[in-house]
């Protein structure tokens, strides 16, 4: 076995950031992310999906600015679809042990 492959409990983690979108999208891969002082896998995971999930909080919110000219509604549709998809992309790719990138927000998560 590898000795650079994430544990269990690291995958646990590294997967609980990504459906934190569910319950505490902020709060929770925040507070994983100062907790994990040891490892690069679910630090990387934690970055990737706070700075996602804080991008998609914005956007939702541009989106129901947008129902005073009716575009919000068709708009905020598809920015759910978006975040429900990559979500658990990000999930499935934490718990098979891989690293994930979010679209659009990688390089904001990189450089945090």
């Amino acid at each position: 076995m590898n000795a650079l492959a994430p544990s269990g409990e690291e995958k646990l983690l590294a997967a609980l950031c990504h459906a934190s979108a569910l319950f505490f999208p902020v709060l929770l891969p925040l507070i994983i992310l100062l907790l994990s002082r040891d490892s690069h896998f679910v630090r990387s995971h934690a970055r990737e999906a706070l700075v996602f999930h804080l991008f998609m909080i914005a956007v939702i919110f541009v989106c129901k600015l947008l129902f005073i000219i009716l575009i919000g509604f068709l708009l905020i549709v598809i920015a759910f679809l978006f975040y429900a998809v990559t979500t658990v992309i990000g999930v499935i790719r934490a718990f098979s042990g891989w690293e994930y990138h979010y679209p659009i927000t990688s390089q904001w998560a990189k450089k945090l």
